[in-house]
């Protein structure tokens, strides 16, 4: 067979035009590590344990450069993702504001950053933070980008985050039905939690973005064992075992996503019940014996069983009080307007508030953490102990935060590294698929869930988020011998001398 029928035509990262190897296990084996150090590190919100997945990624970026180091200087994303850390670095160099009370115009105040025409923030350490989180971030697109991951070590990989979250689910679970009110039995929390996630706001986004990709799996697991005459499911070729496994993490991710105890989460995690549900049937009617379908039947009937059974076991409580609605003022008659604001928790006014925090500063923005120093300034005095004591130092809207936060110039390099990943799902090599409409899905509820809250202000969910952007793709790949490994030909073999 013609060997080039085997190979992509050379790329941006290739080392002397032939293909670099396959990702090594090495390089696989610490992108794990870091994805799961910071899932199950308080989900990348402790500061004090930023510095772990900082030094895991370093190493990973070592091992990066010194396999393509050509693929590193070629790479636009690399550039774009570096230039966006540069803003940050400098941001974090002209931090320092003070506040103080001006007598003249009788208000607090900050004084000027050291540099007052640069970028700054307010306080270094927070905008250090940005480093800490989006550095990782960097060293784990530019993963993907370095060279070729075959379609077998994708899909592995991507089991492998899926069988983690459903391994933090039962951890979740097992933390819940003790009764505690300390994350990991050690550390009190006020608030609602669940497994390693402190707000819990963020447990719906992620787990209903870790349940679409294990559903992607699942039904791809499933999908692609046909029977080469009838065309229809060969059953006795399953894995038994992967297909048990990414059964039970679908349902353990969607009894976790609910348990959340936020109403994005649950109905991020009923659309994608729906969508799961509807396009595994409409995929597999033609696919399926007679015998099949009520099998199929009765499977989707148990699985919603345990699924309901769990949910309303562990949380009853919490769900009756997420879904009912907030109560009003006795004897008030609000208007909708009123009404709706009650019910959103006040995130119009400050989205209001927030563009007009970003149009102070619209180019650089007002660095790490900003956002929470102009707030008070644009939304009535009523609303200042709500900035302190209800979580609004975030906008709960992903894009005005990075907006106030990075300024259009570091939206615009954060949408420069994300394009050409993005346009990757479009490839004519990718196969269309479970996998792809499953995880397409989970990738969509995550930027969904970003226009009414916060989940990429959790590096958990901004890392996989980002994995699964860069890595589906080659899941996807129709041919699993595309790209091939060559080693790179010597002088006199490409001169014929």
């Amino acid at each position: 067979m013609d060997h080039q029928a085997h190979c992509r035509p050379p790329g941006p990262g290739d080392a002397c035009g032939a293909v670099l190897p396959y990702a090594s296990g090495f390089i696989r084996f610490t992108l794990g590590l870091l994805l799961a150090y910071t899932l199950w590190a308080w989900a990348g919100l402790r500061p004090s344990f930023h510095w772990g997945g900082v030094g895991i990624a370093v190493v990973l970026l070592v091992a990066l450069v010194r396999r393509s180091a050509r693929a590193l200087v070629r790479d636009p994303v690399f550039y774009a993702g570096l230039a966006f850390l540069g803003l940050l670095a400098i941001q974090w160099a002209n931090a320092g504001r003070v506040q103080y009370f001006d007598v003249g115009y009788q208000k607090w105040m900050y004084t000027v950053p050291p540099w007052p025409r640069w970028p700054s923030a307010f306080v270094r350490a927070e905008a250090r933070q940005m480093l800490t989180w989006f550095f990782p971030a960097w060293v784990i697109v530019w993963t993907f980008r370095a060279g070729p991951w075959s379609r077998r070590q994708a899909r592995g990989f991507l089991r492998l985050l899926a069988y983690n979250a459903g391994a933090l689910a039962v951890f979740g679970l097992v933390q819940m039905a003790s009764g505690t009110r300390a994350i990991y039995w050690v550390r009190p929390l006020n608030g609602h939690f669940f497994a390693s996630f402190p707000y819990g706001n963020h447990v719906g986004p992620f787990f209903v973005l870790a349940g679409a990709l294990s559903a992607g799996l699942l039904l791809t697991e499933v999908m692609d064992k046909r029977d080469p005459v009838t065309k229809r499911l060969a059953i006795e070729e399953l894995r038994r075992g992967r297909v048990t496994a990414l059964a039970a993490t679908v349902l353990l991710c969607l009894v976790a996503a609910v348990l959340g105890f936020s109403r994005t989460g649950i109905i991020l995690a009923g659309g994608l019940l729906m969508f799961g549900l509807g396009y595994s049937w409409v995929r597999g009617w033609g696919l399926l014996t007679s015998a099949g379908r009520v099998n199929a039947a009765a499977l989707t009937l148990a699985g919603l069983a345990v699924l309901c059974a769990t949910a309303i076991g562990f949380g009853e409580k919490g769900l009756q009080r997420e879904i009912s609605l907030k109560k009003a003022s006795a004897g008030v008659d609000r208007p909708v307007t009123e009404r709706l604001d009650l019910e959103l928790g006040g995130r119009p006014r400050f989205v209001l508030a927030a563009v007009t925090v970003w149009l102070e500063k619209p180019w650089f923005g007002w660095g790490g953490w900003g956002y929470k120093y102009r707030v008070a300034e644009h939304v009535s005095p009523e609303d200042w102990p709500r900035l302190e004591k209800g979580g609004w130092a975030n906008v709960h809207v992903d894009l005005l935060q990075f907006l106030a936060e990075f300024g259009l110039v570091g939206v615009a390099l954060l949408l420069s590294a994300l394009i050409p990943l993005a346009v990757a799902w479009v490839g004519v090599a990718v196969h269309r698929r479970a996998l792809w409409a499953m995880a397409g899905y989970g990738l969509a509820s995550t930027l969904v869930a970003s226009a009414v809250d916060i989940p990429f202000r959790s590096p958990a969910i901004l890392y996989i988020w980002l994995t699964i952007l860069a890595v589906v793709p080659a899941a996807c790949r129709a041919e699993e011998s595309w790209p091939c490994v060559t080693k790179c030909p010597r002088v006199s073999e490409r001169t014929g001398s």
